[in-house]
């Protein structure tokens, strides 16, 4: 939405290859791609989320000061033991969240591999594949393709962690402006062309495409058709966020040691290619490192998944299609199967292949 900031008005009248690091910008503002200003959509970053913290913190050590003067021996140390108390909390909150903003939009990122995606029918259908089954859930409000944007991913994480809202990833979108170097760079490292951190983003496992796959999602990117949305992109984590950082709690991504993809793993019913799509489908996050469960936390516990080795491949795949076990359990809200349904038979087989195998 269009404010009446001249600051504002200001950026968006600034061509995206001219902008500047976000580093070098007043109160981190985020500048728009040309057609989502052409809609009139700008975006907003908050500004650093301490200020006021260290404003309190600094105030209280000051109180302390002062209530050492005080004749009353009461008053004087049941104020300095309480306010001193809350004055090291909040000193405290605020380094670790001033620290966790300094990771947070430190710049970062390998250099650009600049490519030139060739588009054909073969890379856009196997990039809808993916998509439908990997983008969906988060750049979609119902979903499904297409990548249109999102609401708020936070919003129903029970803290108040702030705002991350999935972007619109058709050509209306910001990426209508981006290379393809720079788009895939964003998908395997979770880098924005100007050298800042996505934080809501799959990069940890994305990282695991081959050039082949990352080469077709780009395609299948690239030929979906402008979809404008309207829904206001916010990326402004809480001061709590930033101190969740800090301290490891946030499932922050390091980037890859190289920007040279892996090499290419054919497709096919196997146990080698059922462990990549374990890993790009990322089910450690939620169903640990050895998929023999997982440790919960902010993210959500999956249970081991060697329950799965009394199941017939047909059961497996029946499973991921419908959400229904075959014993007749739903399976959870929190498992993206409705997501992983759009993968073909021959992926979900690699998969039960690969789980099995374990």
């Amino acid at each position: 939405m269009t404010t009446g900031n001249p600051f504002d008005s200001f950026l968006s009248s600034i061509p995206p290859e001219r902008v500047p690091s976000r580093s070098r910008l007043p109160n981190w503002r985020l500048v728009t791609s040309a057609a989502e200003r052409a809609q009139g959509i700008t975006h907003a970053h908050r500004p650093h989320p301490n200020r006021h913290r260290l404003a309190l913190a600094v105030g209280g050590w000051w109180l302390v000061l002062k209530l050492r003067k005080r004749q009353n021996k009461l008053a004087k140390f049941g104020g300095m033991i309480g306010v001193g108390l809350l004055s090291t909390i909040f000193t405290l909150f605020t380094i670790l969240a001033s620290l966790g903003f300094a990771t947070v939009h430190a710049p970062r990122g390998n250099d650009v591999v600049e490519v030139t995606v060739a588009g054909t029918a073969e890379q856009i259908a196997r990039g809808e594949s993916i998509a439908a089954a990997m983008c969906a859930s988060c750049h979609s409000l119902n979903h499904d393709l297409p990548l249109s944007g999102n609401t708020n991913l936070l919003a129903d994480i029970p803290m108040p962690l702030g705002d991350a809202t999935p972007p619109n990833l058709t050509p209306a979108g910001r990426i209508g402006d981006w290379t393809d170097g720079e788009v895939q760079r964003l998908i395997r490292e979770g880098t924005y062309p100007n050298g800042h951190r996505a934080v809501v983003m799959s990069s940890q496992s994305f990282r695991v495409f081959s050039q082949e796959d990352l080469d077709s999602v780009v395609a299948y990117l690239r030929s979906t058709p402008a979809v404008a949305s309207e829904i206001p992109r916010k990326q402004a984590l809480s001061a709590l966020a930033y101190a969740f950082a800090t301290l490891g709690m946030l499932p922050l991504k390091d980037q890859p040691d190289t920007n040279v993809p892996p090499p290419l793993v054919p497709k096919g019913p196997t146990i080698a290619y059922g462990e990549y799509v374990a890993a790009f489908a990322d089910c450690a996050i939620c169903h640990g490192d050895t998929l023999e469960g997982g440790a919960g936390g902010l993210l959500p516990k999956g249970p081991s998944l060697r329950g799965v080795i009394g199941w017939q491949a047909e059961d497996f795949v029946t499973a991921i299609r419908t959400g229904v076990t075959p014993g007749g359990e739903q399976l959870s809200d929190e498992m993206p199967w409705e997501a992983f349904r759009h993968f073909d038979d021959e992926s979900l087989d690699a998969l039960y292949k690969y789980v099995t195998s374990l």
